[in-house]
């Protein structure tokens, strides 16, 4: 997989990032499950917000964000609820990308998603999509929505 200072010395290559995570930075507010993880989040994320024609690569599986968050095993990837987790999360990045209309690898400008995702999610479908999120209560996904709008 490709790691995050290949991406920072090579700005050309485009981040990876899967399906469900594009509507978690919606509302990233630089807070995670550790240091590392939202020290590293937030460095992309600012890098997505300053340079809106980067280009990402969406997909399916564990991305640049997760070879840094403590729930990510090698053998199984997410665990962050148990057994099953990345089963999970891959259903949810196939649901998101379905409902922006994308396709698995497809590669894309940040803009271009942000603007896809403006026009096509709404507030209230994170509540399906995002479930079991414990994220999901705190509302930032939500409010990062509804700031597209303006």
């Amino acid at each position: 997989m490709m790691n995050f200072r290949s991406q920072m010395r090579n700005p050309i290559l485009p981040i990876p990032i899967r399906g469900h995570t594009l509507l978690c930075l919606q509302g990233f507010r630089g807070e995670g499950y550790d240091p590392m993880f939202t020290a590293h989040m937030s460095a992309i994320h600012q890098r997505l917000n300053n340079q809106p024609a980067l280009l990402v690569k969406v997909i399916t599986k564990p991305d640049t964000f997760c070879h840094s968050c403590p729930n990510l095993s090698e053998e199984q990837g997410c665990r962050l609820h148990g057994d099953g987790t990345e089963a999970k999360m891959v259903s949810q990045d196939r649901e998101v990308m379905q409902k922006l209309g994308i396709q698995s690898e497809e590669t894309l400008s940040w803009e271009t998603i942000v603007q896809k995702i403006g026009e096509k999610m709404k507030p209230a479908m994170l509540d399906e999509l995002c479930g079991a999120c414990p994220w999901l209560p705190l509302g930032y996904c939500k409010e990062g929505l509804l700031n597209l709008d303006k």
